[in-house]
């Protein structure tokens, strides 16, 4: 135990994620590295020598050849000569961010292949068709005249669409990252998709737009410029990539991340793509994982949450004019200014709705009507928010026309998919997901019939858990460990997300300073041994009063370089703070 009181402020118990002291010391002797830089790598799951070198150098050069992918060789060539013939391609996009920017990275190369290609592209309306492929939008390629359909980022469990295509004499592709228990690849479409039975494509965590970039690799392999080429398309894959939440400890998401940042770092010649970056407020300062997750990515995301289109974003990367690029990138911004604020009204009514019932349930389950305020774009994104304050999985449910269409997210210890494969028989009309995050709707009637299924399920598979909140940690050090060579020398462990998350530490001290900061932050200085350490805890500026000057307190959080004035100073980003009773 770090500290002498329990939980923290914010009423977590801070736990250090244990490692294997004997594999740091081999790590650390066997590659030269710092015993802190060993210690992060095995608390990653890295201590093997080998395995540490991939990951510390992973490129694009290092990602496996894309012909390795089942079926890649065979949509490769129905493609080329698809393009060569000018035949009629129409690609079908998820709303979100992965399936937007894997479209865009397939119509991108394609016209590249041949510019005068006939791609035309499609993606379903969040609100009125809901999730997948559909069939109206086969029937509609039919209309139009499509040879060759191609979905990204869904399809994977559209049986009756794609056979439906194949009787229409449509060649369907399917790009896909999904897999749903009990599920088997669609028979009617060639399937790309290195989780499905039988590939055996070495990096298996591809989200949809990197398969999609794979697919444009191989497309591209006789171009002079492909290197170049490919390295540009990863700016808007990495984007979708982390969006995404795969894995970062994938030696190829990791490398396509690093591209996508080198790329977008060193300025775009996009329009669309530089007005984006500049209403989300990165011109002029460098671009991280955190902005593509946490600030671009939401913004090309609200467009298909809020009432706009995806559309919009398409358009945006095809704007001719910085004035054209930048109207569109202000509607977007708007768009997602508006999520913010619907989301913020969500989970403030979800957290008064949660205390009303005295946090009983070990899963929250809550629905409420569409046109109130539970919009069908932003429910996922505030049952993940619940988890975040209460810990427990939580599904949230939009009402619309009788329906329940709902979003869950989940902790570690509970795999919300089984969990919903568990309660589903005659319950719910569809389900799909993964361990951490699933879809699925019903009946809404039948929403607290659920709420007390999914409970009793969770009963038994938490029997002799402990709920509390734990917030996990990598080491502690005192404020004359940290310097900025130390932040530099751990930067080495970027770009960070799901799976190689920023390294959290933690440092005791006594403050002489606090106070409030922007009338909503907390700025902190904390002495201990050397030089003083500064803090800031963004958003907790009303918890000044409990962190009064000399207070002996231990901090928890991420190291960071402060740069003012051409002045390098190192500074603790803070998740938390305990208050204690002595150094």
């Amino acid at each position: 135990m770090v500290t002498d009181t329990g939980l923290s402020v914010t009423n977590y118990r801070w736990q250090k994620t244990p490692v294997d002291r004997v594999a740091v010391t081999a790590l650390s002797k066997k590659l030269g590295l710092s015993p802190l830089l060993a210690h992060l790598l095995v608390a990653r799951g890295f201590s093997e020598a080998e395995e540490v070198d991939k990951f510390l150098k992973a490129s694009l050069a290092s990602i496996p050849e894309p012909r390795l992918m089942l079926n890649m060789e065979k949509v490769a060539d129905l493609l080329r000569k698809a393009l060569h013939e000018g035949r009629s391609i129409r690609i079908v996009g998820d709303y979100d961010c992965d399936g937007t920017t894997g479209l865009i990275t397939l119509k991108q190369a394609f016209q590249i292949v041949n510019p005068q290609a006939r791609v035309s592209y499609y993606v379903p309306d969040r609100e009125k068709e809901g999730y997948g492929l559909n069939p109206k939008i086969v029937e509609q390629a039919k209309r139009d005249g499509v040879e060759y359909l191609i979905s990204v980022d869904i399809g994977i469990t559209a049986h009756k669409e794609w056979e439906m295509a194949c009787q229409l004499g449509i060649t369907g592709i399917c790009i896909d990252h999904h897999t749903v228990l009990g599920s088997m690849a669609p028979q009617s479409a060639v399937v790309l998709c290195p989780k499905q039975a039988g590939c055996n494509y070495p990096e298996k965590e591809l989200a949809a737009c990197g398969i999609s970039l794979q697919l444009a690799r191989m497309l591209l392999a006789e171009h002079p410029r492909r290197d170049e080429i490919i390295r540009s398309l990863c700016k808007l894959v990495a984007i979708g990539t982390v969006s995404d939440m795969v894995t970062l400890r994938s030696c190829a998401n990791r490398a396509i991340v690093k591209a996508g940042l080198a790329g977008l770092n060193s300025g775009s010649p996009n329009k669309g793509l530089s007005a984006l970056i500049e209403v989300s407020g990165l011109r002029d300062r460098k671009i991280t994982a955190y902005d593509l997750g946490f600030k671009l990515g939401p913004r090309i995301n609200a467009a298909g949450r809020m009432g706009g289109s995806t559309l919009q974003v398409i358009e945006l990367l095809n704007a001719d004019s910085m004035e054209q690029a930048r109207q569109l990138a202000s509607q977007i911004d708007w768009l997602n200014m508006r999520r913010q604020q619907a989301q913020q009204r969500l989970v403030d009514e979800l957290l008064v709705m949660v205390e009303m019932r005295g946090r009983r349930d070990l899963v929250l389950v809550h629905g409420g009507k569409h046109d109130s305020g539970w919009h069908q774009g932003i429910v996922g994104i505030a049952a993940a928010k619940l988890v975040e304050r209460y810990g427990r999985p939580a599904l949230v449910c939009s009402i619309r026309n009788g329906l329940a269409y709902g979003s869950a997210r989940s902790i570690k210890s509970f795999d919300i998919l089984r969990a919903l494969e568990a309660v589903s028989d005659g319950l719910l009309l569809r389900f799909g997901g993964h361990s951490a995050a699933a879809g699925f709707m019903l009946d809404a009637a039948r929403i607290d019939e659920l709420r007390t299924r999914i409970n009793e399920y969770a009963r038994v598979a938490f029997e002799g858990t402990d709920l509390t909140l734990v917030r996990n940690y990598d080491l502690e050090l005192t404020p004359a460990d940290i310097t900025v060579g130390l932040i530099k020398e751990i930067s080495c462990l970027e770009p960070h997300g799901i799976d190689n998350p920023r390294p959290t530490f933690v440092v005791r001290g006594r403050l002489v300073e606090a106070r409030q900061v922007g009338g909503k932050h907390l700025k902190m200085k904390l002495v201990g041994r050397g030089p003083a350490l500064d803090a800031i805890w963004w958003h907790h500026g009303e918890l000044v009063e409990k962190v009064r000057p000399n207070a002996v307190v231990a901090l928890m959080g991420k190291l960071e370089i402060n740069e003012w004035n051409g002045y390098l100073r190192p500074q603790l980003n803070v998740d938390d703070l305990q208050l204690l009773k002595r150094l």
